[in-house]
């Protein structure tokens, strides 16, 4: 059985088992362990929390590289060797016993980041199914978003039959001997070198731009998912926080701060299941409308100075939630639909880059924000997030333009 992506379903499915399994026993795990880590270490919560700047400062670095790899090699290929580097990153974090072991293991989750896991995936998904790619790609989004769900619920549990070092050793194992086969044996069933060999250019993804404005798009695409990525960031740190300080009780801010990541689950699983009906540019579009509207009420009450009570925090939390779900799906689909299957990869590192850059400066900058008052923050991500729906829609209007372009020559 074959999914609508051009992969057999059951190939997407192990690798979304294998995003599944890397994502949460890297970034998120620090969710579970950072007390235990901190109490062990003897470190401060900052220092703790300073591995994941760690990891994206060193991601940043890395992402074109990983990127432009994949473009050569083959994405499938290119997970073969970053998944040891995960696996190598929680046998490093288990033997820690300072800051320097710790703070190189996180150097090491930086270089998995990409070479095994989002970048080196989602480029080998692309060369794979080629102009098919979108649902597996939202599929693969859909993973990420259970991670937390999974791993934090089963790591818990496994605290509470052996410790912290011995659960990133348990990890690694997995790693080891779950995900690497698997990448292992997907890449030798397919190579895309030896498949667009065989292959007309049929199966190769177009570009929705005009070469003289790819420039000014990818400038422009680029813009936006730093503003989006800030954002959702942010506020996936502070929305507990914010919701108190707006004078909703601390035990309904966490319940509506839990329906984010619930509704970032139904929005992208809706997506997933709809398929291609949607055309990508105007599903952004709808989305990057969206955003800046949901974050209306609440900035209506810090404004009028109008307690939040936990009903409508929790109503704001979901009109928030859907559509930031949508933009897991639309980071990696964009820059594939605007600019083709060509040089996919190296794009996508780039965009990595950026986004690893504000990822590692916006828990600081949102916290010394914060530090000000809700009111401002809410501000700020108002702001950003209006900025992104302008760029975007400017990205669209050159979409439009190349299509047009393209029709015309077809017709000539």
């Amino acid at each position: 059985m074959r999914s609508q992506s051009g992969l057999p379903l059951s190939h997407v499915m192990m690798l979304m088992l294998t995003q599944t399994l890397g994502w949460g026993t890297s970034m998120s795990l620090i969710g579970v362990l950072a007390a235990h880590i901190r109490a062990d270490l003897d470190l401060s919560s900052a220092a703790i929390f300073g591995g994941t700047t760690v990891m994206f400062l060193t991601g940043a670095f890395l992402a074109p590289i990983a990127g432009g790899l994949a473009d050569r090699f083959g994405g499938l290929r290119v997970l073969c060797y970053g998944t040891p580097v995960l696996a190598a990153a929680l046998l490093v974090l288990s033997a820690a016993n300072g800051p320097t072991a710790y703070y190189a293991a996180w150097v090491l989750f930086g270089f998995g980041m990409h070479f095994g896991l989002g970048t080196a995936t989602y480029n080998g998904v692309a060369q794979t199914a080629g102009k098919s790619a979108y649902r597996a790609i939202g599929l693969l989004t859909l993973a990420t978003g259970l991670c937390s769900t999974i791993f934090w619920p089963l790591s818990e549990a496994l605290l509470g039959l052996m410790d912290w070092r011995q659960l990133c050793l348990l990890y690694a194992t997995a790693t080891m001997v779950i995900a690497w086969p698997i990448h292992i044996w997907l890449a030798g069933r397919h190579n895309p070198m030896r498949e667009n060999a065989n292959q007309d250019q049929s199966r190769a993804s177009p570009a929705h731009v005009p070469p003289e404005l790819a420039g000014r798009a990818f400038a422009l695409l680029m813009t936006v998912q730093v503003l989006t990525a800030s954002l959702t960031t942010g506020m996936a740190i502070l929305a507990i926080d914010i919701f108190v300080a707006l004078g909703t009780s601390r035990a309904e801010a966490v319940f509506a701060g839990s329906l984010i990541g619930l509704a970032y689950l139904v929005s992208r699983g809706g997506d997933t299941l709809l398929g291609n009906r949607l055309p990508r540019i105007r599903l952004a579009r709808f989305v990057h409308a969206a955003l800046p509207l949901s974050l209306l009420p609440l900035l209506v009450c810090a404004v009028l100075a109008l307690p939040v009570p936990g009903w409508l925090a929790a109503v704001a939390a979901v009109c928030y939630g859907l559509p930031a779900g949508l933009l897991g799906i639309l980071r990696p689909v964009l820059p594939y639909h605007i600019f083709g299957s060509f040089n996919y990869g190296l794009r996508l590192g780039r965009l990595g880059r950026a986004g690893d850059l504000a990822n590692a400066a916006v828990p600081a900058a949102f916290a010394w924000v914060m530090s000000r008052s809700a009111e401002a923050v809410l501000w700020l991500g108002f702001g950003m997030a209006v900025v992104a729906f302008v760029a975007l829609m400017v990205l669209s209007r050159i979409i439009s333009q190349g299509i047009g372009h393209r029709h015309y020559n077809s017709t000539a």
